[in-house]
């Protein structure tokens, strides 16, 4: 057993996940700001680190790991959607060019001139993520494309989650300097 309020705190980070509801979930509603997610029981986790958890975590849920794997399932599936969603285009999309074929009386004109843009903007960004340093593209996608929170792109590689937000928004301003 850990003496200190710090090592009881690294502990904690090192044994459970927490997830700010509010960051999140921007709609989210409830008054549990945060979810740990762990293997402990609620009792076990308020024995070993109840100090910790009403210091920063109170009000909480607690989540266990197969609610984490759900989370994290639904979030890559989320990540794959989008990602093809800007590859290709929506499956169902009414403008998938039978739109009109089936429905010539809810057919409109489309602007060409609108569509050309959106395509040479995508390659555009493309080419510009293309040219920064491959940890920032990565984190950039994490971020963007995934949805990835900065402590999770922060978890994942062992980093603080100021380094990622500072890497991420140095990267944005790149972009936006190519633009």
């Amino acid at each position: 057993m850990t003496n200190t309020f710090e090592e009881r705190k690294e502990e904690f980070n090192r044994e459970c996940k927490t997830i700010n509801l509010r960051f999140e979930y921007p709609n989210y509603t409830g008054s549990e700001r945060y979810a740990i997610v762990t293997a402990l029981s609620e009792k076990e986790l308020l024995e070993r680190y109840g100090d910790v958890i009403r210091r920063y975590y109170s009000p909480y849920l607690l989540l266990s790991e197969e609610h984490n794997k759900a989370i994290v399932e639904y979030q890559n599936i989320e990540a794959k959607y989008r990602m093809r969603n800007l590859r290709c285009g929506h499956a169902f999309d009414i403008n998938d060019g039978e739109f009109e074929e089936h429905h010539p009386e809810l057919a409109f004109e489309e602007d060409i001139v609108e569509k050309i843009d959106l395509k040479d903007n995508i390659e555009k960004l493309r080419r510009i993520l293309k040219g920064l340093p491959e940890i920032q593209k990565r984190r950039i996608i994490a971020h963007f494309f995934y949805g990835k929170s900065f402590r999770e792109i922060g978890k994942e590689e062992g980093v603080n989650h100021s380094v990622i937000s500072r890497s991420v928004k140095a990267g944005i301003e790149k972009i936006k300097k190519s633009f």
